[in-house]
């Protein structure tokens, strides 16, 4: 559980940076700024292992929360398809996408996926 708090903290540092980053790099389709709004949102993903759903938030300058935490991390790259960052122990956040929407999350420190759960999944798991 420190570990998991020391890794937010870092990766709320370096978010601060990353988006200096993000306003060099340019896709060929579409500006980076583009790309951060996509993924902007608050999502909840489901951990089966510890039956608990987590809420991870991301706005449009890449700071990321999970469970209202801060987690520094820095913006390796970014594109319509994925969001990959990088936290200050070196481990990934990967967020993959579909043409609508973040679909799923993969913890490379816990080495596991996770599926980012629909408005429309979280009212079937509420009513369940």
């Amino acid at each position: 559980m420190k570990r998991r708090g020391a890794i937010l903290f870092g990766l709320s540092l370096l978010a601060g940076l990353s988006s200096t980053l993000l306003r060099k790099q340019h896709s060929t389709q579409q500006t980076s700024g583009d790309l951060a709004v996509f993924y902007a949102g608050t999502w909840t993903y489901r951990d089966e292992e510890h039956h608990r759903d987590h809420k991870l938030e991301i706005d449009p300058n890449m700071i990321i929360k999970i469970d209202g935490r801060a987690m520094p991390a820095t913006v390796e790259s970014i594109s319509t398809s994925e969001l990959v960052l990088l936290d200050k122990y070196g481990f990934h956040l990967e967020i993959k996408a579909n043409e609508q929407r973040p679909v799923s999350l993969f913890d490379e420190a816990d080495n596991r996926n996770y599926v980012i759960l629909s408005p429309h999944q979280l009212d079937e798991a509420a009513s369940n």
